[in-house]
This record gives C-alpha cells, structure tokens and sequence, in this order.
C-alpha cells in the first residue's frame, strides 16, 4: 500500500531527490543511538559514538579504529548508573557538546538511571553535564552536575534527542508522553498516554510530552529564556517551547535554516514526521493524543474543531513491518550533491519494500516523498539490525546508527554513471574495509586501469602492480595489510596522472 500524503494540485518543485545512496560500514558497535563529533572543529574525525548500553566509544575516523579507553561509560562496565534492558527503551538516550566544549570541556548526556554519586533514587531520564579530562579526550566521572529529572508514571517514550539551537543557542531537548501502551485496536481511542483526563502529550502542567528550551549554564541550575512561549503564563511550565508529543524519539535541526523536523513515534497507527519553521515563536501543539498522525485519536472525531493543531509534513501507516518512525536530517553536506535539501529518515522496523525514505519541499511549501535505498556492503541484516537514528558530523555529512553498526552516506551512484572518463578520485566499496576482506575500486565508467600502487601512512610503498588495461570496477583482497589509513593511487591506461583515494583498513 502506498504512503499517504495528502494530495495538492501539482506546482514546480525542487530537484528530485536521488534513488539510491552508496553507504560504507564505518564499525560494529552494540547499539549505537547516536553519533557526535568529538569536537566543534570543521574536519574532526574523530566520533563519539553513543550506545544505548551507556557506552560512549571514541572511534577515529580517519585511521578507522576504536580506541582502547571510551570517552565515557556509564554502562555496567563503568559507572553502572544506566537502567538499560534489551530491545528496552531505558538506557543512554544522546549525548552533546557544550558550544564551549573547547574552553571549558562539558558535555550533556540524557539518561534513565541513577546519579553518579550513586545518591537519590532511579529517576526515568535525567540530564546530567559531565567535565572532561585536560584535553578534553576523556569524561571526568567526579565533574557532574544533575541539571534536570523527569519522572514518568510508566517505562518507555522518553524522547531524549538533545540539540543546541543553531541561531539562539539554547539547548532544545525533547521527552515523550510517559510510557505505557494502550490496548493496541487500531482506529483510534485505545488508551495510549492514559496520564490524566487529557493526556500528558496536551497537559501544560508538565514537561512530559513536550520539546523543551532552556538556557544551560554548564556545572550550575538552566535558566529559562525570558522569549518561552509560556513565560508568565500560571498554566502552564516555563520550560515548554512545544507540545503534543507521544516519543519525539529522533529529531534535528537544519543546520542551514534553523527549521526543526521532529520524528513522532506512534500508538496503533500512525508514524509521523513534522515540521516548525525556524521562525516560530513556540507554543505549537503537534496534536497527541488529540490527533495520531493525520486521524483523529482521543476523541475519535472532531478532534481539532478550532484548527489550532499543527499537522505532520508526512504520515504513513503501520504497514509493511513498519512500527516506530526514526527522524533524520535534512542533507547540507558537500559530498553528496544530488541530496541536498532532501530530508532523510527511516523506520526501526520494516525490512521489505522501503526502509528509507526522502522528503522534498515544493515551492507552495508541501513535502513530496520518495523510496530511498542506502546500498550498504552485505546489506543490512533483516530483523536483527534495528535501525535506531541518523546523525551528522560537522560538515554536514550523514551517519546511520543499526542496533549493529555505524554506517557512513557516501555517494550517489548515478553521479558516476555514463561518464566514460575517469573520476575525479577513487571511490572504494566497503570503505573501511576490515582487513582481509575484498575491497572494490572504481575509478570511473567504462575506463582501463594501467597501474595501481597502495602507500601507507608513513609514505611507504606495500604494493605497486602494472596491468595490460584492467577494467574500473578493479576488485583485490586486503589480506596482509595492516590497519590503517592508505593512500591509493591508480593510472588510468593513455594516462601520466594518476587517480588518488584514501582507504582505511580496520582491524579484522
């Protein structure tokens, strides 16, 4: 059954999104939800890469290893502070930088568990800002303060995306409605956010549900922005920015607009993608548990009789496996033109036609959707690799997270299509590649490769082989190459210039 959109008389529209995008396993890790760089600058490469264990390993890009020590562990391995169970929703919810990181070394983590003094009770998700070591590599456990608690009634939908406003600053982070699940029949009514006569998602008078702005002062109590849309208002918190949620479990700025887009996970029916524009004042009610999706809920019909709901850019139904929408990002990144602009998401669940799709913005401002396939080496593994979140570094670039690996968006395909010169640079599938595994080079469409020589870090030459015109695709084995990062380079035949690439061998 196709997606549901509603329909608007045809204007022209933005370039169409692409069909395919090549991605690369950067790394195993047991559930990731997140990835950070591990600082502000430009070309970091190096991650953070956040596990709902409460892990947080240091992963060098670059050279595509993991360090020994991880840059935090609240896990059972370290300071066994995280409640944290499988396919459980408890755990390590994200992890950010302080926009000072470099002066001051704090960052914040959202979690459900225990203090790290190993005082006071479980708590359902706490906001914690941690210091660091000297250089700012390492977590320092005994620099903590508790900047914020929430208690929910029931386990699960916790939301817990944090984000700094990229034109004001603030740090954005959002929670889910409470918990507990209603009686699972469809068409509405069943009892999801049974918290009170309206539901937390639409009670004021917490901050369940919610997206919340504060102004966070490091080791010290947040502040309140005195522009909150509840500011002064008796009835409600002064915390709230928005409201209506059921688990806004993934969501992300545009890094290029400020505009939010805000993935609401479902009851029975309905997934859910939604917009705020970055020029709302705040305020906005997305809906639950008035509204699942684009259908009424609770009550069943005339659920928004004054139209002051704000309605989903995207809806689809619990079909085809799906079952918990997953938000991503808008592309603003370099290395994949063809993509910019294009909103990327995906479902943890559904393994048959579509597992990723993009949204296109029209110019009357409706979103247009399309099937995307991330083509990744092997594939993904159905029903055992849960996808659980996009993320960006700070170029732009897209990161997956599987309940299994880190993946890396790299290129479009039909970029390298009908060309019949060579590339610009190689291009390498899996890249890293685990060493003794094959790894192909593509050194364009329709060309002959004459000689490919592979130097190593330390500017040391480890192969270097002629050829009576081998065909690009060029496929050989790594076996014997030692982990690192390569530099490879290839003549095309007729040719004095040769082609470059960096490769990055991993540890088997």
């Amino acid at each position: 059954m196709a997606l549901v959109l509603i329909i608007v008389p045809f204007l022209a529209k933005a370039q169409t999104a692409p069909e395919v995008i090549v991605g690369t396993r950067l790394m195993g890790a047991e559930w990731p939800v997140s990835m950070r760089p591990a600082s502000h600058a430009p070309g970091e490469s190096n991650l953070l890469i956040v596990c709902h264990s409460g892990l947080v390993m240091w992963f060098d890009e670059e050279a595509g290893e993991v360090r020994e020590e991880p840059f935090l562990d609240l896990s059972s391995t370290g300071l066994d502070l995280v409640d944290y169970g499988i396919m459980s929703e408890q755990g390590l919810n994200d992890l950010i930088l302080d926009p000072d990181f470099e002066e001051n070394g704090l960052f914040y983590v959202m979690y459900n568990g225990y203090r790290p003094d190993g005082t006071g009770e479980f708590i359902d998700e706490r906001l914690i800002c941690f210091g660091t070591n000297e250089d700012h590599t390492e977590a320092d456990p005994t620099t903590w303060f508790e900047v914020l608690e929430l208690v929910q009634p029931a386990r699960g939908h916790n939301g817990g995306q944090l984000h700094f406003g990229p034109l004001d600053g603030y740090l954005y982070l959002s929670t889910g409605d409470g918990g507990g699940t209603g009686t699972g029949e469809t068409g509405g009514g069943s009892g999801g956010d049974d918290h009170g006569p309206i539901g937390n998602g639409q009670n004021l008078q917490t901050l369940l549900g919610k997206m919340l702005r504060i102004e966070v002062h490091g080791l010290a109590p947040y502040t309140i922005p005195e522009s909150n849309p509840f500011v002064g208002n008796d009835e409600a918190l002064d915390e709230i920015w928005a409201y209506g949620f059921r688990n806004p479990w993934r969501w992300s700025f545009d890094r290029l607009t400020g505009d939010k887009f805000i993935g609401d996970v479902g009851e029975v029916d309905w997934e859910e993608i939604n917009m705020e524009s970055a020029d709302s004042e705040g305020g906005l009610n997305f809906g639950w548990r008035l509204m699942e999706g684009p259908m009424c809920y609770e009550p069943i019909v005339d659920c928004d009789p004054d139209g002051n709901l704000e309605w989903p850019i995207f809806s689809y139904p619990h079909e085809n496996g799906w079952c918990s929408v997953i938000g991503g990002y808008r592309y603003r990144g370099e290395a994949i033109p063809s993509l910019y602009e294009h909103y990327v998401f995906t479902d943890a669940c559904g393994f048959y036609d579509v597992k990723f799709w993009s949204l296109t913005e029209q110019e009357d401002g409706s979103w247009i959707d399309a099937p995307l396939e991330i083509d990744v080496p092997g594939g993904f593994v159905p029903w055992e690799e849960t996808r659980f979140a996009f993320s960006e570094n700070n170029e732009g670039e897209l990161y997956l997270c599987t309940q299994l690996n880190v993946y890396k968006l790299m290129y479009d395909p039909a970029d390298q299509e009908g060309t019949g010169s060579p590339a610009e640079s190689l291009i390498f599938s899996p890249n890293p590649v685990l060493g003794g595994q094959s790894v192909v080079l593509d050194a364009g469409e329709d060309v002959f490769l004459s000689r490919i020589r592979i130097t190593d870090a330390g500017g040391r030459s480890i192969h270097d082989a002629q050829f009576y015109w081998a065909p690009s695709p060029y496929t050989w084995s790594t076996n014997g190459m030692k982990a690192g990062t390569y530099i490879v380079e290839a003549w095309v035949a007729s040719s004095e210039t040769p082609i470059r690439g960096k490769l990055i061998v991993l540890r088997p």
